[in-house]
């Protein structure tokens, strides 16, 4: 690894031209120069020049080195500048610790990344455990002018010098609360200061230029080397003294919310130009600063590109752009998958100014930047658009957020709302614990006022759910508005002041309470966003959330069934059907005893003896460990505890004798691979799935049920976890919940997981429910079954010679997941209604019939039985659903209906068997079998660490897939080999279609009209 450092560095190109040599340039022209004033004192460009040497060859003798990351506290003054050139000069670079404003806690978790026992300090301060370097002991124990051969030996320094040598490591905040270092170079930093672009920053001699930026702040190395590499002053500016400094400056660099601090009296007539960056200016401002003799500027760029990559000029009333672009760096709108350019998407950078990386973290430096066409890019995570005039800012993509299930922009729709209001001069927007909330200033604004003023001009999920005026916003040490700090006021402050939009009647019902706070909690909404007449399909309700609706109820004694929640829909109508329950005990089946199998696991272990390699899933788990000490000893310690907690995974089934047993002990079939490189890791992972699939098609007789389990180790780098499991041990939803609780273990958390339920016990409750209901059930089903006569098969092409058992068909619609949603939504429906209804179109269209059939996979957690939401096992169930379109009917008519029927069929699809036994086995294959829908938009699956890849023979001749990829739905056809690729593709795109036809419907439209498409 040495060697390859060293030819790397060797490859590195000279620094011809670095910050130290302008500045040095400009001590040679004037000597007397003032380069920085601080309280009634001046540094010189001489002294600056000869304190810094001093700085680095004391530093020297103290044991620093070129190259060496050195951790500097300071805090605002000439020392601060001294201590900066004396590192750069040892050719070493600086890490920059704000004294006055940052915690200790920071400053320690800095000194961690940084991993360096001493410290540079311009500060009188200790910290415990490490050595203190005080500027103060270096100037007084070399009080002489350095020698010539001192002098030679920091000039050999700087010939060695490369472009890619760092000159700071900004700390900037990161989204897991640890500081994330952004190791700029020289090269960067020489490229910006000597920039002549139009918008570039003029500085020459005698020009004073405003820092009031904290030096833990990139915008204050920007400021500090544009300042003093062109021989400028520094105005050094504390909070105390600021509004005194500012108007004696030419140059004033701010952040937006600094700026709306000053008040625009003839005071700051002398300011010619003022710059601002971190924060999107507001028009207002603009107006407010604007004259004749002043220029505004709007500078834009992230830490990760040195400071500034563009800068515009702005006028009042024009528009607010991104600008000219630093020489040699190009600014590109690329869309989600960081392809093509489009003329909205994220800002893209590539260029000089793009930083090294962050420091001991190259998966976090491997995810921002990335290559495209062979040119390395930083992903800036900030949306634009681009129009005749130029690149507008859009948004930050953590500034788009979602509120009553709309996707809301909170920089240029909530803020520009309240700042519409009269009186309104600034304001902050950010949502939190599941509430919209906002901050005007100043504090003697009508809330009220406001409030009223924003319901009837906006919508309603633009409406700030709570509201608060304060005569000034809290700032960060970077001088930008401290979101925070203003969270901290809001816990602060009495709840009784959200605002109630709604503004319903109070109803008296003593269970009213509970289902107001379930729906708080299944949405993550503050309880008081909560009233009688919310609406569980309005905010975004699905099946899952259903389900766990009703959990929560049956928790605290109420009953309600999934499918009454969506008939009733608000909150006062599904209280007011609320059944009270009297027992509600789990079934706790005995270990050997013996368990009639459900009619799902007898339908899946049936299927798979008359195709071996039918319901199996294979599941390949892969994650990052340089990290972590995940390894396959504590992956099988954490299955040992999932077995041992999940009473499924030591059941025995039976199809002959049409049972289940639970047993005490266990056998965990597992084996460990070790591997040296990613080639043998890649190898050994296609070598055991084939392995798997061949073991399973081979076999003959009774099924392999057992799970299979093998872990692949690249020790210090790379682990991945792979299984083969048949589905009657696992389905999509307890996957989840076994990936969440084997996250849990691994954490060494298990004491916190709640009781497991035991699926063998839900088994004996649908035994004893389907006995006591059976003539019901049997009504049903053949009620149901009349349609049956109706269905044809699909007119499908065929390959002529099928040369694969099965292949997959994928494509990433036009369809976006949020017009999905609103559209369902506006419709009082569930998305997967939507779906189901475009995917019913297309059957009709490929078996010219209107009467179509399909099953549609189901989480099976519907059933009313307790914590079913909890049970791990194969209850996932097909649910047979029968469309008759009436093409003449409004599509919204058709699109309830739909859903009416579905959850009709949904109470009864634990039994779907029976409809076997209805309509026969001949025409029961025949038709229904010959499609399967599985929409996994909302599934409770969240993958962490890991990257999840899964395999399964299709359980139907034709399986639509729908999942979510960004913003957008996916579409996945997996199909029988016998069927032409061509053919399902045209199917396919044809889907896609009448899907994007449906949702930009309007409430006119009928049936016949989405068809249209079809041709």
């Amino acid at each position: 690894m040495a060697i390859v450092e060293a030819e790397s560095h060797h490859a590195d190109p000279p620094l011809q031209t670095c910050v130290l040599d302008l500045i040095d340039q400009q001590a040679d022209q004037d000597p007397d120069g003032i380069v920085a004033d601080f309280q009634d004192n001046s540094l010189t460009y001489s002294q600056l020049r000869d304190a810094s040497i001093r700085v680095a060859l004391a530093l020297k003798e103290r044991g620093f080195k070129p190259h060496d990351h050195i951790p500097l506290l300071t805090s605002m003054g000439p020392g601060m500048l001294v201590a900066v050139l004396g590192i750069l000069r040892l050719g070493a670079c600086y890490c920059p610790m704000d004294f006055n404003a940052w915690s200790s806690s920071r400053i320690l978790a800095t000194l961690e990344a940084v991993q360096s026992k001493m410290v540079f300090s311009t500060v009188d301060t200790t910290i415990s455990g490490y050595d203190m370097v005080h500027m103060a002991d270096i100037l007084r124990l070399d009080a002489l002018a350095a020698t010539i051969s001192e002098r030679e030996v920091l000039a050999e320094i700087r010939k060695d010098m490369k472009v890619s040598d760092l000159i700071y490591i900004i700390f900037t905040s990161g989204t897991t609360g640890k500081p994330k270092g952004v190791m700029v170079s020289h090269g960067s930093a020489a490229h910006l200061v000597q920039q002549n672009f139009p918008g570039a920053m003029t500085v020459h001699p005698g020009t004073r230029v405003l820092l009031f930026f904290s030096v833990a702040f990139d915008g204050c190395a920007g400021v500090v080397f544009s300042t003093i590499c062109h021989g400028g002053t520094l105005a050094m500016a504390l909070p105390a003294d600021v509004l005194d400094i500012a108007p004696t400056c030419s140059t004033l660099v701010v952040t937006p919310s600094i700026l709306s601090t000053f008040e625009p009296s003839p005071r700051f007539d002398g300011v010619r130009e003022i710059y601002m960056g971190g924060e999107a200016p507001t028009a207002a401002l603009i107006d407010a600063w604007a004259t004749p003799t002043r220029k505004i500027y709007n500078s834009y760029g992230p830490t990760e590109c040195t400071t500034a990559v563009s800068v515009a000029e702005m006028s009042p009333g024009g528009p607010i752009i991104l600008g000219n672009i630093v020489s040699g760096v190009e600014l590109v709108l690329l869309d989600d998958a960081l392809e093509n350019e489009v003329d909205e998407g994220e800002i893209c950078i590539r260029g000089p100014c793009l930083a090294i990386g962050y420091l001991n973290n190259e998966k976090l430096t491997q995810e921002k930047f990335f290559m495209r066409n062979g040119i390395r890019h930083y992903r800036t995570g900030d949306l634009a658009r681009r129009d005749k005039y130029g690149l507008h800012f859009v948004a930050r993509v953590d500034r788009l957020v979602k509120n009553r299930g709309f996707l809301v922009n909170l920089e240029t729709e909530v803020e520009p709302a309240l700042r519409s209001f009269p009186g309104v001069n600034r304001a902050a927007a950010f949502m939190h614990q599941g509430a919209l909330v906002a901050f005007i200033s100043p504090a003697d604004v009508d809330t009220d006022k406001l409030q009223s003023h924003l319901r009837e001009r906006y919508d309603k999920f633009l409406v700030p759910d709570l509201l608060f005026a304060v005569q000034d916003f809290p700032l960060t040490s970077n001088g930008k508005v401290d979101t925070k700090g203003l969270k901290e006021l809001v816990l602060a402050t009495n709840a009784s002041t959200i605002t109630d939009i709604d503004n319903p009647n109070v109803s008296n019902s003593a269970t009213l309470p509970v289902v107001t706070e379930a729906f708080a909690v299944v949405f993550d909404r503050p309880v008081s966003q909560i009233t009688p007449r919310t609406s569980f399909v309005r905010l975004g309700g699905h099946s899952l959330r259903a389900v766990k609706l009703a959990s929560f109820l049956r928790q605290h004694k109420l009953k309600v069934s999934v499918a009454d929640i969506f008939l009733l829909d608000t909150v006062s109508a599904i209280d007011q059907a609320l059944v009270l329950i009297q027992d509600d005990a789990a079934f706790k089946p005995t270990h050997g005893t013996r368990i009639p199998l459900t009619d799902h696991q007898a339908e899946i272990l049936r299927e798979t003896s008359e195709s071996p390699t039918s319901n199996y899933l294979f599941h390949s788990l892969t994650r990052d460990i340089t990290s972590d000490n995940v390894s396959g000893e504590t992956l099988r310690k954490a299955w040992e505890l999932l077995f041992t907690r999940h009473s499924v995974f030591r059941t025995a089934f039976d199809l002959h004798l049409g049972t289940q047993t639970v047993h005490n002990t266990f056998t965990l079939n597992w084996t460990d691979i070790r591997v040296s490189n990613q080639e043998e890791f890649t190898a050994a992972s296609e070598s055991e799935q084939q392995r798997m699939w061949s073991r399973l098609r081979l076999h003959k007789g009774s099924p392999i049920l057992e799970p299979q389990f093998w872990v692949i180790e690249l020790p210090g780098e790379k682990i991945q976890l792979s299984w083969t499991m048949h589905h009657i041990y696992l389905d999509a939803f307890s996957f989840g919940t076994i990936l969440a609780e084997m996250e849990v273990i691994l954490r060494g958390d298990e004491n916190q997981l709640p009781p497991a339920v035991s699926l063998a016990g839900l088994a004996q409750y649908l035994q004893q429910k389907k006995r006591e209901n059976l003539e019901e059930i049997q009504k049903f089903w053949g009620d149901y079954s009349r349609p049956w006569s109706k269905l044809k098969p699909l007119n499908l092409p065929l390959e002529r010679t099928p040369s694969v058992s099965w292949s997959t068909w994928e494509s990433d619609s036009v369809v976006k997941k949020m017009a999905l949603d609103e559209f369902s939504r506006g419709r009082g429906i569930s998305s997967a209604m939507a779906i189901y209804t475009a995917w019913g179109l297309i059957l009709s269209k490929y078996s010219a019939s209107d009467t179509v059939a399909m099953k549609a996979s189901v989480s099976g957690r519907t059933i009313d039985y307790p914590s079913i939401d909890n049970i791990v096992g194969g209850v996932n169930g097909r649910c047979p659903l029968i469309l008759q379109l009436d093409r003449n009917e409004l599509i919204s008519n058709a699109l309830t209906s739909i859903q009416r029927n579905f959850h009709k069929v949904n109470n009864f699809q634990w039994t779907y068997p029976e409809l076997r036994r209805a309509i026969g086995v001949e025409q029961y294959t025949s038709y229904w079998l010959e499609s399967q829908v599985v929409i996994l938009l909302d599934m409770p699956v969240e993958p962490g660490p890991w990257k999840v890849v899964e395999v399964q023979k299709p359980p139907a001749p034709l399986v639509l897939g729908v999942v979510q990829r960004g913003d957008g739905v996916n579409i996945r056809i997996e199909f029988d080999g016998k069927y032409s690729f061509q053919g399902v593709e045209q199917l396919g795109k044809a889907f896609i279609a009448v899907l994007k036809a449906l949702i930009d419907s309007t409430l006119e439209a009928r049936v016949q009209d989405i068809a249209k498409v079809l041709g």
